[in-house]
């Protein structure tokens, strides 16, 4: 498996890649240049041990895992995990995806597989905000035992949270994979969240699977055959 390995007293650098076949050049090329690019960022933000000296006998690490979740015969779906440490109260996260078009042989974004991205977006939204409201709202710190004030200000900060993230921008629903059916055809779509984006650090990421009943009506034409869209495919 392809890597990105390097160890000093200051740093700790570990990338690892998936094996890809040569014909999805512009998918591998997309995979390192987003490791350089973290490296790079990573290098930026190391702690100065002359400035910070509390720093001078810790090692930093930089740790990012790219494995692909899904290949079918039209697409392949990487994930991007991994985290950050540069000395900060905690250590950043790393989740990012890409969706490879096997047939145009390039990453393709979300609003690449509709005919209507705006309308598409909504619809994503609202399936998202409803799904991550019944899995986060359930989890109130404390359980029963919190009192009926802290549980309606807990639950009016995370919708707060939910709504806000998941608004239908483009950047709110920029990372998401293809997921894959039963035969060769995708069944659905899982749009990822990063932390912060709709809820505290401390849920970590969160991600919805949407199934493809739920947009199949607004795929483009060129990529209905790839979903498993049942009746919707020949229209």
């Amino acid at each position: 498996m392809p890597a990105d390995h390097a160890s000093t007293k200051r740093y700790k650098i570990d990338i690892t890649y998936p094996q890809l076949p040569a014909s999805e050049t512009a998918l591998i090329k997309a995979l390192h240049q987003s490791g350089d690019e973290a490296k790079h960022e990573f290098m930026q933000a190391l702690p100065d041990p002359q400035k910070l000296p509390q720093f001078a006998d810790r090692q930093m690490l930089l740790k990012i895992d790219f494995s692909v979740a899904a290949r079918m015969p039209r697409f392949v779906s990487v994930r991007e995990k991994g985290m950050a440490d540069t000395g900060g109260a905690h250590p950043m996260p790393i989740d990012g995806s890409y969706v490879y078009d096997t047939q145009a042989r390039k990453i393709i974004g979300l609003a690449d597989l509709f005919t209507d991205p705006s309308q598409a977006r909504q619809v994503l939204s609202d399936y998202a905000r409803s799904s991550l409201e019944k899995e986060l709202l359930a989890k109130v710190p404390g359980g029963d035992e919190t009192s009926a004030k802290v549980r309606k200000e807990w639950k009016d900060n995370m919708r707060n949270m939910i709504d806000g993230g998941t608004q239908p921008t483009q950047q709110n629903f920029s990372e998401f994979v293809v997921l894959a059916g039963a035969g060769d055809a995708a069944s659905g779509l899982e749009l990822i969240f990063s932390p912060y984006q709709v809820a505290p650090y401390v849920y970590g990421p969160q991600s919805v699977n949407v199934p493809v009943d739920v947009f199949a009506d607004m795929l483009k034409p060129a990529y209905r055959d790839a979903f498993d869209a049942g009746s919707v495919t020949g229209q």
